[in-house]
């Protein structure tokens, strides 16, 4: 993981992601966050693979009911689980944006939320009981709207600012970070805890931070004046207030809960990077894996999809064949699974892109494709259109 729908462009992000990036010819980020699955702590940019559609020997008979769209709906995105059998996804209708949610088991939809502006985001808390809906109006503010389960909204963040970045803490489920870019060089970093209504003002000079721990807030110090490969990893504790710095030689930086991942050049093999998992509260490494890099002769260093279950400590992601430049590779990918408490990977089943994926609360099922409009079953690798054509 950023998700569903395209990014708004605003000229304070463009210009401090330009100032802050490191200029380097490397590597496309494959997968639009997300999601999550999203990955905002390096100033590395990240685009998107042209899109292309899954092939239909792919797909697999299942149980799985596909959505039916109604007339004059525009279908944008699957964008997020709301439990482990019903998924939420957007369409456009009457200068609209609505969210439904549809049971994959009995093929119900509901109207869950519908707003007049734009929906550029969704994003689940850890426990799937919060969600944060990131909007766009046609003065180009942006805005954060939490949603209960039942699709009211219990929190909102309306201030006037064009380019906003959220993310949940994956330890304390009603509490998210939100850093505001203001006028140029600007910006604003806010803990804020949905339940109590309490804002408290982050003093990083970073605005992208990921969560390390529960306490602990973790980014990239690059140097503005230096561009290089790699930065220094800093760690900053929000009781003491105090930095830390973990690891000198970073290219990027990802965490889930509980695990931290960073990514460095491979120092045997520079046509791979090393991707090291560590345990977040005690620091100690976990594993690591080597994965082939593809050249994109851009500023952007080429991440591969990828998502994590926490319950089983297994972390999927999309493994190209080889190493070579994004532009001509075409042999596709190994959808695989990499469990961290026994260090063994299996592939589970080739894919012809570096689709976004997003796994199930349970882990039973895996969301795929541009759209996410495919569901791969784990246990037997069936894969199922869930929009009907």
């Amino acid at each position: 993981m950023d998700d569903v729908l395209s990014d708004a462009n605003h000229s304070w992000g463009e210009e401090m992601r330009k100032l802050f990036v490191v200029i380097i010819c490397f590597f496309l980020y494959g997968c639009s966050t997300p999601n999550r699955v999203v990955n905002d702590a390096s100033y590395i940019k990240r685009t998107t693979e042209e899109k292309s559609i899954i092939t239909k020997q792919f797909f697999s008979k299942s149980s799985f009911k596909p959505i039916a769209m109604a007339e004059n709906e525009d279908f944008y995105s699957i964008n997020e689980w709301y439990d482990e059998d019903t998924v939420i996804y957007s369409v456009g209708e009457k200068e609209m944006s609505s969210l439904f949610l549809h049971n994959l088991l009995s093929g119900k939809r509901n109207l869950f939320y519908q707003t007049n502006e734009f929906i550029t985001k969704i994003q689940a808390n850890s426990a799937h009981s919060l969600f944060a809906v990131q909007t766009l109006e046609q003065s180009g503010d942006s805005h954060i709207r939490i949603l209960d389960k039942m699709g009211k909204e219990v929190f909102s963040w309306d201030n006037k600012i064009e380019d906003l970045q959220f993310m949940w803490n994956p330890y304390e489920p009603d509490e998210l970070v939100i850093t505001e870019f203001l006028s140029y060089m600007e910006f604003q970093l806010l803990k804020v805890n949905i339940s109590t209504k309490d804002i408290t003002e982050i003093p990083v000079n970073n605005p992208f931070v990921q969560w390390t721990s529960r306490d602990e807030l973790g980014f990239l110090n690059w140097d503005q004046n230096e561009p290089s490969l790699d930065a220094p990893l800093i760690l900053f504790n929000l009781k003491t207030l105090k930095e830390e710095e973990w690891f000198k030689n970073c290219i990027m930086l990802f965490t889930l809960k509980d695990v931290v991942i960073t990514v460095s050049l491979d120092n045997n093999d520079l046509n791979k990077s090393l991707y090291t998992f560590y345990e977040s509260k005690t620091r100690k490494k976990l594993t690591e894996v080597h994965i082939p890099i593809l050249n994109t002769f851009s500023e952007a260093w080429w991440i591969p999809s990828f998502d994590f279950d926490e319950d089983k400590k297994i972390f999927y992601y999309m493994k190209p064949k080889r190493a070579g430049d994004i532009s001509e590779y075409n042999e596709g990918y190994e959808l695989t699974a990499l469990s961290i408490d026994d260090q063994k990977e299996e592939v589970l089943m080739k894919i012809p892109n570096n689709y976004p994926i997003k796994l199930s609360p349970d882990g039973q099922q895996c969301l795929i494709g541009q759209q996410l409009e495919q569901v791969i079953t784990i246990s037997n690798q069936q894969m199922t259109n869930l929009i009907s054509n």
